[in-house]
């Protein structure tokens, strides 16, 4: 009898050890299977500072606004346009002194950089990464495809840790010109590099002075290749993301001192 009693309590015992384990195995997935990994937000930051002291919409004190908000939503990636040379300093102070490409605009007439008022330095475009995605490769250059006027628009690219990241400033008196440029830098300088260095994932954040409009020859999406997807800010600003990274959401935030609102993207990467 005795026997038959401890007999029962095993049983019990037995069963709800039984039900624990699958309780535990429920959570932990199946055997063998790999944990699941947490999604990396990743964030894109364009910005048009209309810095160089030259256009119209020039006010000053763009870069300190500039600075403010990126304190404010930590982007990963940060593409500027229409800034100085002198500008990439604190910029990249803000962004926690991590690396940089700058490119500056040239002179169609005598192929030197154009210079900011003030002697700030070189009128251009930079790409700036957060310290954690060190730069190890880069590129860059001029559109062979030129308006009428004296800027010679340029191009640069970053390949920092596991990615690329580009941005460019393209002709704003020329939309023909403008997508002529957008697709040479995504259909031909972009692949250059990659065959270079490595097609890793690659994100263009620009002000492509291109709106998005399926009605117009000169939309922003016919420079969009295969395997990328386009954001845009409604305007002249977009950033351009091969599929190996997820869309999450858009952000647009005012600015006081230039005539173009900062524009964010937030990602999802595959790492």
């Amino acid at each position: 009898m005795t026997k038959h009693a401890f007999g029962k309590r095993g049983g019990v015992h037995a069963a709800a050890v039984v039900v624990l384990l699958a309780a535990l195995g429920a959570l932990a997935g199946p055997i063998g299977a790999p944990a699941a990994r947490a999604a990396t937000a990743f964030k894109v930051l364009q910005v048009n500072l209309c810095n160089s002291g030259h256009a119209g919409c020039y006010e000053g004190g763009a870069v300190p606004e500039a600075q403010s908000l990126i304190g404010r939503v930590k982007p990963d990636v940060l593409t500027a346009n229409e800034i100085c040379e002198s500008d990439v300093g604190p910029l990249r102070s803000a962004m926690g002194n991590g690396d940089y490409e700058f490119r500056p605009v040239e002179d169609e007439r005598t192929a030197a950089a154009i210079q900011c008022t003030g002697g700030r330095g070189a009128y251009g475009v930079a790409v700036l990464a957060v310290p954690r995605y060190g730069k190890t490769a880069s590129g860059g250059g001029w559109y062979s495809y030129q308006d009428a006027g004296s800027e010679r628009r340029a191009w640069g690219c970053g390949r920092f840790g596991g990615f690329w990241a580009c941005t460019t400033h393209l002709s704003s008196s020329d939309e023909p010109v403008a997508l002529q440029q957008c697709r040479q830098l995504m259909n031909e300088y972009i692949p250059q590099l990659h065959a270079q260095y490595g097609g890793l994932p690659t994100v263009v954040g620009a002000d492509l002075n291109l709106e998005y409009d399926r009605s117009d020859p000169e939309n922003a999406q016919n420079c969009v290749p295969g395997g990328y997807f386009r954001k845009g800010d409604g305007d002249v600003q977009h950033v351009i993301a091969s599929s190996a990274f997820a869309f999450v959401r858009t952000d647009k935030y005012g600015m006081s001192r230039t005539d173009h609102d900062a524009f964010m993207v937030t990602l999802t990467a595959p790492w």
